[in-house]
């Protein structure tokens, strides 16, 4: 029998019961015979059966009672029962449905019918046995993958690592985390394709943060995402997670898959998702516990806005082909050590992303106020505050100095054209940057809705880029995209003089890179110059 599905046979007339094994047996399946129910209990304490024919009615003990001791042992609740009866009554073939069976076969049985259903139903025990291996070697990786993590990092930093290990880990194509505050629903973790619709450090829209908040009351559940312009589909699978059984969620983990993609529908791992929630929770409890409370939270960044509590750093970009200073990007370096974008992130949590960015802002340009006038200020403005801060267009009109403003690649636009009309109300001094262009979701829409004067190259297309001819073939593509639609181009991230070197060849004009100037005071600053 072995390789051989093993199908019991449970069947009290002689004749029907050598029909039924002659016909499996063609059909290279194994067989075992029983000739009441509690032969067939016997059988089943001894073998591994893949397969259950029972028939109804039988001496000793018939079939509905049969079925009822069975579906009460944990080993054999999942065995694929069928029903063999026949009785012409309905109500008995639902009785036997009702009762546990998994299907049922009319007498007289049709050999063809008879080995069909029990193929259907072994195709889908297998599946199901894979599933569950599937599953508990998941549960193995998410354990494996999440050990180790740092136990005191902050909460926005283990989210982050955590959403990143899990969406490589788990084959999805994007993972968020957002947690339930005062302030709404804000995201604290996305990873991958999960960015278009959640974005890192933004709270969420107030109707759309309070449903999920929610729903989440009630568990799990898939969404489909639609199709945003220019983009592939999503599905979303909501898993809310607690610190206690008992306890509200205070928030949730997403996982985004594009149908087809993954492995498994996001349907069919729901499950294993609400597995892996709990493995992480465990790794965030203690992060989550001792984070600072909203409270303290906004506390701490008025302190910083109002105390001045962070310096800005200027890093040169170049004219690559003279070495000269084309301008500097201003960058903000916060006096307690905190990594720039989690503050940042931490500030729009609460509110108060744009206070923020706008004295950051406001800082390099009273550090600027001595500087050359012909040096160019790069500052760093979100679309937030290009759409929402009304003080930005006199504080950049402050001075006579010629501005860029960087927009990420990564930020999420809604409404281009919102966001134009934001940028042309800042001055005729002011010119637009897309920042990091090719490492963001955002491809090059920015690009082609915006017009930007300036396209800034991910340090990813440079790196290396001496060593690549594939990187040097797209970014020369991007070049003479540039030198078509009046777009300068600046190398990010130059740190070999063979990078250095490729990057001029390739008709590029300026650069920026720790082999051309690191990020430091102005004051540090003005001595290398002279």
């Amino acid at each position: 029998m072995s390789g051989r599905p093993l199908v019991l046979i449970t069947e009290d007339d002689d004749s029907m019961r050598a029909f039924l094994d002659a016909t499996l047996r063609r059909a290279g399946m194994a067989t075992v015979l029983a000739a009441n129910g509690r032969e067939a209990l016997d059988h089943l304490d001894q073998l591994s059966v893949d397969v259950l024919l029972l028939d109804m009615h039988m001496p000793v003990l018939d079939g509905l009672s049969t079925l009822s001791v069975i579906r009460a042992s944990e080993r054999l609740r999942t065995l694929p029962v069928i029903l063999v009866t026949g009785s012409v009554e309905e109500a008995d073939r639902i009785g036997g449905l009702d009762s546990g069976a998994d299907d049922y076969l009319a007498k007289p049985v049709a050999a063809s019918e008879l080995v069909a259903r029990i193929r259907a139903h072994l195709r889908g025990r297998s599946a199901w046995a894979s599933e569950l291996e599937r599953g508990r070697e998941d549960r193995q990786r998410i354990a494996a993958a999440l050990q180790g993590l740092p136990t005191d990092a902050g909460l926005l930093t283990l989210a982050a690592e955590v959403a990143d290990r899990l969406t490589e880990l788990l084959e999805l194509d994007g993972m968020a985390i957002l947690h339930f505050g005062a302030a709404g629903v804000g995201v604290i973790a996305s990873a991958g394709a999960a960015r278009d619709r959640f974005g890192l450090g933004q709270p969420m829209p107030e109707q759309a943060g309070a449903e999920i908040a929610q729903r989440c009351g009630s568990g799990p559940w898939i969404e489909g995402g639609g199709r945003r312009s220019g983009t592939p589909r999503l599905d979303f699978a909501f898993v809310p997670y607690r610190l206690g059984p008992t306890a509200a969620p205070v928030g949730a983990l997403v996982f985004a898959a594009h149908p087809g993609s993954s492995r498994t529908r996001l349907s069919h791992r729901l499950a294993d998702l609400v597995d892996a929630t709990t493995f992480v929770v465990a790794v965030l409890r203690p992060a989550v516990e001792h984070a600072d409370t909203t409270d303290e939270v906004i506390t701490r960044i008025r302190a910083i806005i109002s105390d001045h509590a962070f310096e800005t750093h200027l890093q040169p970009i170049v004219w690559l082909d003279t070495g000269k200073h084309f301008g500097v990007e201003a960058l903000t370096r916060f006096a307690d050590g905190s990594p720039p974008e989690q503050r940042f992130i931490e500030a729009a949590t609460v509110g108060l992303g744009l206070s923020l960015e706008r004295a950051a802002i406001a800082a390099a340009i009273e550090v600027m106020a001595e500087a050359p006038p012909e040096l160019v200020l790069s500052v760093n403005v979100s679309a937030d505050v290009l759409l929402h801060e009304a003080t930005l267009p006199q504080l950049l009109a402050g001075t006579d100095r010629k501005l860029i403003v960087e927009l990420t690649e990564h930020e999420r636009i809604e409404d281009y054209e919102a966001v134009a009309a934001a940028l042309s109300r800042l001055g005729p001094n002011v010119r637009l940057a897309i920042d990091d262009a090719g490492s963001g979701f955002a491809s090059l829409r920015h690009i082609f809705a915006l017009r930007p004067s300036y396209v800034k190259l991910d340090i990813e297309w440079v790196r290396g880029i001496d060593r690549d001819p594939v990187r040097r073939s797209l970014v020369s593509g991007l070049a003479f995209f540039g030198m078509e639609t009046g777009s300068q181009l600046i190398a990010e991230g130059i740190e070999t003089e063979g990078e250095l070197a490729a990057i001029r060849a390739l008709g590029i004009k300026l650069g920026q890179g720790y082999l051309l100037g690191r990020p430091e005071p102005w004051s540090a600053l003005i001595v290398r110059r002279a």
